[in-house]
């Protein structure tokens, strides 16, 4: 066989146990063909064969998202930024929604995301009321970095009927003034009162983003990825039309939400796993509670100085108990988002009375977040081999809002790495953009040192080592998905998926990892993106 690729003068760091590093390395149509020195590796090329000198680059197997949106990253590209490096003021973000409220056709919704009220100057969520005076009669939304609350303003509240009289909705919370007055702060699936309103994007707004959070995630060496979570069949079409066009631009897994589509696929015998190394459905997806920065984590203590809030907990035990049932009973795999250690509790029990009408024991259930844990409960998942899917970039981004929410008690188990691995419970390192940025350089230096963005530690007893989670960030992602025979290691039969970066990071002080650049993406054997 005659390569169509090789990579030669590189330091390969293959992930493979039987050969952790080598000089070069061939690729035949679209798979890894030979690993090892250059002049072994420089017999599969031919006439045709396309050989790149790296200078001493190393070269990793591309990294794997095991849990983002980029659907929603793409979408959200498009609207007003309105995070704490753009706008780390009230001031500012109101100055941000004036501009683009002037800058956009009257009858569009605006649409901002990214504000986090603990590193605002007023610490706190804007009003309905300020937004108005930069907004007028524009129904606008401004949504939480954490996605699970956002503000309305006043036209916004108008169009869906929502007044002092309006009660909460199950699994969500309006929140209200002293006088009972909605404040415009919108928690959980009370968000879902004004969401439903805003048009809706079209197939091809939707393929735009897919193009968009692609080209970005290919920047930074990510060459598959697992969309958290879609509801509308317009979802899935523009995945499908991109697959089918050959314009996919990184491997991509789709969960679908419960609410929405468990019962067509219960009809259809549509089960985790259909498609190809390109497009595949991936878990069915559901959500117990909230965000633990934004307070709405379903805990069993309440958040300090707010006595009667324990979170928000979205299904009953019951209910919980019936999905999980029903998605066993399809023999198909089940990912649950919680964050708090009472959602946690509920999702295991969900699971324990679940998974013994799973027929596969190798089910690979997942945790999507799996935040606040307890002794108990790490006990638990290692006995139902659950995956923990967490994003360590929370440590970085959000870590200093669980610092404050949380006691030294609590943090000491929060998206405990070292202890799952301890457990030997499966880990997939993951980003959960838009909620925080995706470059994994990030989430593996938060892994490595557990501080967060002002330098505070966070559960530094669950700090692991760069090459772990380096493997949490590829391998780990693999297993979870069951492409572990594929995915993950640069060896020969694996699919030539690879990222070249400008330092060894084995070789680099951790601190300074998020400075690595990429110089190339390759996915399926072709260079994707260059520097």
């Amino acid at each position: 066989m005659i390569a169509d690729l090789v990579l030669r003068n590189a330091n390969v760091l293959t992930l493979d146990p039987d050969r952790p590093r080598a000089s070069a390395l061939s690729v035949w149509r679209g798979r890894i063909l030979s690993v090892g020195d250059e002049t072994m590796v420089l017999g599969d090329a031919g006439p045709g064969t396309r050989i790149l000198d790296l200078g001493g680059a190393t070269v990793l197997p591309g990294f794997d998202d095991a849990h983002c949106h980029p659907l929603g990253f793409g979408l959200s590209l498009e609207w007003v930024d309105v995070s704490p490096d753009v706008a780390p003021t009230l001031d500012r973000l109101l100055a941000r929604l004036s501009e683009a409220a002037r800058s956009s056709p009257p009858d569009r919704w605006l649409l901002a995301r990214g504000y986090d009220d603990t590193r605002l100057d007023v610490r706190r969520h804007p009003t309905r009321w300020e937004l108005d005076r930069v907004t007028g009669d524009r129904p606008t939304l401004v949504i939480r970095t954490c996605g699970h609350m956002l503000v309305a303003n006043s036209a916004a509240l108008a169009r869906a009927g929502i007044t002092s009289t309006t009660p909460d909705p199950e699994g969500g919370r309006i929140v209200r003034d002293a006088t009972g007055e909605p404040t415009g702060l919108l928690q959980e699936r009370a968000q879902d009162l004004v969401r439903t309103l805003v048009p809706e994007p079209t197939v091809a707004d939707l393929e735009r983003a897919l193009r968009r959070a692609g080209e970005r995630f290919l920047a930074l060496g990510i060459t598959s990825v697992t969309e958290a979570g879609v509801g509308r069949p317009e979802e899935l079409q523009a995945y499908q039309n991109l697959r089918q066009r050959g314009e996919l631009p990184v491997r991509s897994r789709v969960m679908l939400y419960t609410d929405q589509l468990l019962d067509p696929a219960e009809r259809l015998g549509l089960r985790s796993g259909f498609g190809d190394d390109w497009l595949r459905i991936g878990p069915f997806k559901l959500l117990q509670d909230g965000a633990g920065g934004a307070r709405t984590a379903a805990m069993s203590i309440p958040y300090p100085d707010e006595p009667d809030n324990y979170g928000i907990a979205v299904y009953t035990q019951e209910r919980l108990d019936e999905i999980s049932g029903r998605v066993a009973r399809l023999r198909a795999q089940l990912a649950a988002h919680a964050i708090g250690d009472r959602a946690i509790d509920m999702v295991l029990t969900a699971f324990e009375r679940a998974l013994p009408q799973q027929p596969n024991p190798d089910h690979r259930w997942r945790i999507e977040h799996c935040g606040m844990l307890r002794p108990d409960l790490l006990d638990r998942m290692a006995r139902l081999g659950v995956i923990a899917v967490p994003q360590p970039g929370f440590v970085h981004y959000l870590g200093d809002a669980y610092r404050r929410n949380f006691s030294e008690e609590w943090l000491a188990l929060a998206y405990p790495t070292r202890a799952w691995l301890e457990r030997r419970i499966p880990v997939a390192f993951s980003s959960d953009t838009p909620v925080i940025p995706p470059d994994p350089w990030v989430g593996i230096r938060a892994a490595v040192l557990r501080r967060t963005r002002t330098g505070e530690p966070l559960g530094p007893a669950q700090r692991i080592g760069v090459a772990e989670a380096i493997r949490l960030y590829t391998a780990g992602g693999a297993y979870a998905h069951f492409e572990e025979d594929r995915k993950g290691r640069i060896a020969p039969g694996y699919l030539a998926d690879l990222v070249a970066v400008d330092r060894d990071p084995l070789e680099v002080d951790p601190e300074e990892l998020p400075t690595i650049r990429t110089l190339l993406t390759v996915v399926d054997g072709r260079v994707a993106w260059e520097a």
